[in-house]
């Protein structure tokens, strides 16, 4: 079903072995972002070239500013202009925002940097957009070539508005909070922004602004009135019009950053010159980064930095597949957009704020899940971040935030607590080191304990919440937030949460012998257990799982209902958690294919709710087919994928996960009904009780990243660490004659290959590691090899 007839071709093209995702027009339907950043300075930057940069925290730290949900759509950014001294005419190498365009343009995503090139009046401009490993900066490396037969004078103008850095206190506060903002001229041809606003909350962390060029300034301004002038925008700013920048500072006011470089080129001359927005903590280090960043290698060497890292980081999985469109997925997009998710939480994007986020704990330990076969310690860092915001009797903070060191978010969610083990466990079957059970880690509200005593306090915690039936209670509520309406009384029971602990006791079965705690593991079981029948008998509805208990004690996620009788999670996380009966999660998932999946995925529940279970107090606010009422909620598809492939059903489980490659799903939708980025996956896609079935929301900062690469690798491909090494377990389309992978484990390459000339779509008959016939499925890590080959006949 097709929505719209644009040829996305016209729009975008990947080039997949330069990892870039090329644009051949500005006008999309949203603004495609990239996120630059080197883990302390980041920038999120839109195909056009509007955007924000930030220091650590878009809370406290924001040093640009980015309009959202304005018009003019995708302002303001760190924009540069390329004007002819002579004519006045000026233009912009992002094609936005001056009103003269571009004659030919082009713009690109690549790992960590956004390039343009485009040509007007003869000259032709090559600007490269990215944040590299040596300073604090976004460099802007511009360069120009005049392709006429006279000389060509220009004025190159790099511009930036500067924001006041506590974005909520600029929109609350701004009347008083600009007299306490200066922007200044320094002696080394730069101007330094300066935020001094009183009672920030961390005024000693609170760095210096610069803005230079590695040439001679002609001019500058830093007051944005100068520059830009009255009723005129970033299309039009009067400085430019008007003769050049006045060399205007600031002492209060509207904050900017503007230069103006003279170049002269003569014909077929090629010039460069780089300009650096960047953070520091003294004018001492100002100086220094400046030194430093007119170097005359510093730029080439920074991006060779950059490019190498990504290299380096992506070769740790590499596979080679029968689909294109998920080979690209797997190999480029996926794992950038896991690690960019691993930095940022939901924080900020083109469709959150950045304001009140901070780091949620569910979503970040899920996030790590994607980025432990990439850098293990760094999942293990995020991991004692996260255990540090645990209480003593096991629960934890629902979100809160490491650099603005405001008061966390404290309400008690079901969930969020029992997540970490799925992270733990990861980390030690990737690394096979069970000594990181033993760190010490700090509870939130004092004294300290291993990490295994604060995975157990997590189970106890939920073990010591039961409701009447005895699943868990749901407490604020458990994965899915809107279910807060069950339980206000503090009666309702989450019966995906009982699965989710299943989970959980299956791994933690596992870790307590590795812990020195194998007496554990029989209270674990009687868990499981207990649990389990709970899941299969009241937790049943005759065809699917049920989703809660009400306050009331009616069960949600039942036929009985005439609303929201068929819940996605349920069924699913019936089958992840091993709960359920053979027959009961082959019903389940069959009830999903056959009432929930859409041709643009799986709906999170059917039918949408208007009325249930009181009109007068409806179960969400959110309209059919939308958000977590009826739409195709991404994140939650992931699990579907997962749930097939343990089944056995390849066909099944490839067909729920190609239908949601962003690409695919754009061109089943239509370009302008779908709108994100077709490289990057979304949180949801409006349902088809929406007049906008298709349209997706929240893209880049979603669990669908790590959960959907989880589910592609580990179970489709089948390539699965575990605590005994690597297992190999393909859930393939019957269709595939085989694929191969290569993965980095344990300190050795593992080079497989699999043949499926049997046309299975499950089950492993013979696998061979350098040509020794393997027992079982499971390849044990070779100490002290570089690669092994490894050849698996399905």
């Amino acid at each position: 079903m097709r929505y719209e007839h644009e040829t996305p071709e016209d729009y975008y093209s990947f080039r997949d072995e330069a990892k870039e995702v090329e644009f051949k027009r500005h006008d999309m339907p949203t603004p495609w972002m990239n996120y630059l950043s080197n883990g302390t300075f980041h920038t999120m930057l839109s195909h056009a070239g509007g955007g924000v940069a930030f220091y650590k925290s878009p809370q406290i730290w924001r040093i640009t500013r980015y309009r959202f949900f304005h018009l003019p759509t995708d302002r303001s950014g760190p924009y540069i202009y390329v004007q002819d001294a002579e004519s006045g005419s000026y233009w912009c190498p992002t094609y936005e925002p001056a009103l003269n365009k571009p004659q030919a343009w082009t713009s690109a995503h690549g790992m960590g940097y956004t390039r343009f090139e485009a040509c007007s009046e003869g000259v032709s401009a090559k600007t490269l957009y990215f944040v590299g490993p040596f300073e604090n900066s976004l460099i802007w490396n511009l360069t120009l070539t005049n392709n006429s037969s006279v000389v060509k004078t220009l004025n190159v103008y790099a511009y930036a508005e500067f924001g006041m850095m506590e974005f909520m206190r600029e929109l609350q506060w701004q009347c008083y909070n600009k007299h306490q903002v200066s922007v200044m001229y320094h002696g080394q041809e730069a101007l330094v922004y300066k935020y001094g606003v009183e009672n920030q909350p961390k005024p000693e962390e609170t760095p210096l602004v610069y803005f230079m060029a590695d040439r001679p300034l002609h001019s500058y301004d830093g007051d944005r009135d100068a520059f830009i002038g009255s009723y005129r925008s970033e299309s039009n700013p009067a400085a430019i019009e008007q003769g050049g920048c006045t060399g205007s500072t600031l002492l209060g006011g509207d904050p900017c950053g503007a230069l103006q470089v003279k170049l002269t080129l003569q014909p077929g001359e090629t010039r460069t010159v780089n300009f650096f927005l960047g953070t520091a903590m003294s004018e001492a280090e100002i100086e220094a980064a400046m030194a430093c960043s007119r170097e005359k290698d510093f730029v080439a060497r920074s991006f060779q930095a950059l490019s190498g890292s990504w290299d380096g980081y992506l070769e740790a999985w590499n596979c080679e597949l029968p689909d294109p469109d998920a080979q690209r997925m797997i190999n480029i997009w996926n794992p950038y957009q896991a690690q960019r998710n691993f930095l940022f939480s939901r924080n900020i994007s083109f469709y959150a704020t950045g304001t009140f986020r901070g780091v949620g704990y569910r979503d970040t330990a899920q996030d790590a899940l994607a980025v432990v076969p990439f850098d293990a310690e760094a999942a293990k860092d995020k991991v004692r971040l996260l255990l540090g915001q645990q209480y003593r009797d096991g629960h934890v903070n629902h979100y809160f935030f490491p650099h603005e060191g405001w008061e966390p978010v404290t309400s008690i969610h079901s969930d969020d607590h029992l997540w970490t083990a799925l992270s733990v466990w990861d980390i030690l079957a990737e690394t096979g080191d069970a000594s990181f059970l033993q760190d010490r880690i700090p509870f939130y509200d004092g004294g300290e304990a291993t990490v295994y005593e604060h995975l157990k306090r997590a189970i106890d915690f939920t073990a010591s919440r039961l409701g009447p039936n005895g699943f868990p209670l749901m407490l604020r509520s458990d994965w899915n937030d809107q279910l807060f309406r069950v339980c206000r009384q503090g009666k309702g029971e989450s019966i995906w949460t009982a699965m989710q602990l299943g989970m959980v006791l299956l791994r933690m079965q596992e870790l307590a012998p590795l812990a020195g705690h194998p007496e554990d593991t029989a209270g674990y079981t009687a868990m499981y257990e207990e649990q389990q029948r709970l899941v299969n008998s009241l937790g049943w509805d005759g065809k699917w799982f049920r989703r809660a208990v009400m306050d009331d004690g009616r069960f949600l996620g039942t036929a009985e209902h005439e609303e929201a009788q068929i819940w996605l999670n349920a069924q699913t996380w019936a089958t992840l958690s091993g709960m359920a009966e053979p027959s009961k999660a082959l019903q389940a998932m069959d009830s999903v294919r056959d009432i929930l999946d859409t041709e643009l995925g799986i709906k999170k529940l059917h039918p949408s709710i208007t009325v249930f279970p009181d009109p007068a107090d409806p179960l969400t606010n959110y309209n059919k087919g939308t958000g977590e009422n009826g739409a195709v909620f991404c994140h939650a598809n992931t699990w579907a994928i997962i749930a097939e492939c343990m089944l056995g059903r390849g066909d099944l489980a490839y067909k729920y996960y190609r239908q949601l490659l962003p690409n695919v799903a754009m061109e089943q939708a239509g370009l302008s009904r779908y709108k994100a980025e077709p490289y990057v996956y979304a949180s949801n896609l409006f349902g088809p009780e929406s007049d906008k079935f298709g349209l997706a929301n929240v893209s880049w900062l979603t669990g669908t990243a790590a959960w959907m690469y989880v589910a592609v690798t580990q179970y489709i491909l089948g390539i699965k660490p575990v605590l005994e090494g690597l297992s190999i377990d393909p859930c393939i389309p019957a269709e595939w004659p085989g694929f191969s992978v290569t993965r980095r484990f344990r300190g050795c390459r593992y080079e497989i290959k699999v043949n499926n000339s049997s046309r299975s779509s499950k089950g492993v008959q013979e696998i061979r590691v350098d040509g020794q016939k393997l027992e079982g499925n499971v390849i044990p890590a070779y100490a002290g090899k570089v690669s092994v080959q490894v050849e698996v006949i399905m």
